[in-house]
């Protein structure tokens, strides 16, 4: 498992797709789970990897990188058991498209209600990539003000609420008024 875990991080990864979807793919370890302690040797370990999908790695490709890095540690290892490779989920990559009548709405809204929006990939993935598999069109959208995001302080701004309030308010009228 370390020799498979040390094989996907010098994995070559493609770069951005261009202007269009400016970010690369990543692979990441998630998850490790094997043995019970210091004197018993594991008999499986399980590794969780997430490979985030853009126009340049498709699935097909993520899945082929991740079979040949397993193939290349397995002969490395040939009196272990082969590394079984089991696909869970497979979303997408995703960029909701210029001419989206969601898009325009939210960056119409929150120019209404005066907050500087540019429209910008998140990701390279979210929600929005499953539900893009499902033919759903969805977006990140845009949120309040923050500090410390995705850290232990983690905090908003609450004075921001109000205006991020009305911008969502203003699209959802925008959308749901038939034309």
């Amino acid at each position: 498992a370390a020799a498979l875990i040390g094989a996907l991080g010098d994995a070559e990864l493609p770069g951005t797709a261009g202007d269009d979807f400016p970010l690369s793919a990543r692979l990441t370890v998630t998850a490790i789970a094997g043995g019970e302690g210091y004197s018993t040797v594991p008999d499986l370990c399980t590794l969780n990897v997430d490979i985030r999908l853009t126009p340049a790695l498709d699935g097909q490709a993520s899945e082929n990188l991740l079979r040949g890095c397993a193939t290349a540690v397995d002969a490395a290892w040939p009196g272990t058991r082969p590394t079984r490779v089991e696909i869970i989920t497979r979303w997408p990559p995703y960029r909701l498209g210029d001419d989206s009548a969601l898009r325009a709405a939210l960056l119409d809204a929150a120019d209404a209600a005066g907050l500087p929006t540019t429209a910008k990939i998140a990701g390279p993935s979210n929600i929005g990539n499953y539900l893009a598999g499902l033919g759903i069109e969805a977006t990140a959208g845009f949120g309040v003000d923050h500090v410390g995001l995705h850290g232990t302080d983690e905090r908003i701004r609450v004075a921001s609420i109000p205006a991020i309030q009305a911008a969502y308010h203003h699209a959802l009228l925008t959308l749901l008024t038939p034309r």
